[in-house]
């Protein structure tokens, strides 16, 4: 079975705005949307992404992990494509406030370049998110059901 990866940004700049309560919210959006069946059965696979990136156990239904609201350091790329690799049936929810380090921005469109077309969509967070953040994979948090839209049935 091929895996929804939902990345979520715990780096430093996630702390502010009210983005880590926004993140739960879209980390709980997609569970449900999972779970309930508007979807195609895929798994669920929960990544923190910060100076390190980090598979979490985490079962649908259950309370999102509590490391979620510790934000800190920077969004190491590298890290976080060392964990994802490319893995051709998978499909990648980046949710992000895209205040990168220029290493990382490089190395996640390397990485980008590198999976098939449209496995990845990003999820910008917070009212603050980056300006600079752009493109067709690019979607602000509101529009959730938009970004959702027949994209995990190709």
């Amino acid at each position: 079975m091929s895996s929804v990866w939902l990345v979520c940004d715990t780096s430093g700049s996630m702390t502010e705005g009210g983005k880590r309560l926004i993140m739960r919210g879209l980390v709980r959006q997609v569970e449900q949307f999972l779970r309930l069946g508007y979807g195609p059965k895929k798994a669920l696979k929960l990544v923190l992404w910060g100076d390190e990136a980090t598979s979490h156990s985490w079962y649908p239904g259950d309370d999102v992990p509590v490391e979620l609201f510790e934000c800190k350091g920077s969004a190491d790329g590298e890290a976080l494509i060392g964990l994802l690799g490319s893995r051709a049936d998978d499909v990648f929810l980046l949710l992000t406030d895209g205040f990168w380090p220029h290493e990382s921005r490089s190395a996640i469109k390397r990485w980008k370049d590198s999976i098939r077309p449209d496995a990845l969509r990003i999820i910008k967070v917070g009212a603050d998110a980056n300006p600079k953040l752009k493109g067709d994979d690019v979607f602000d948090s509101e529009d959730f059901f938009s970004v959702m839209d027949g994209w995990l049935d190709t």
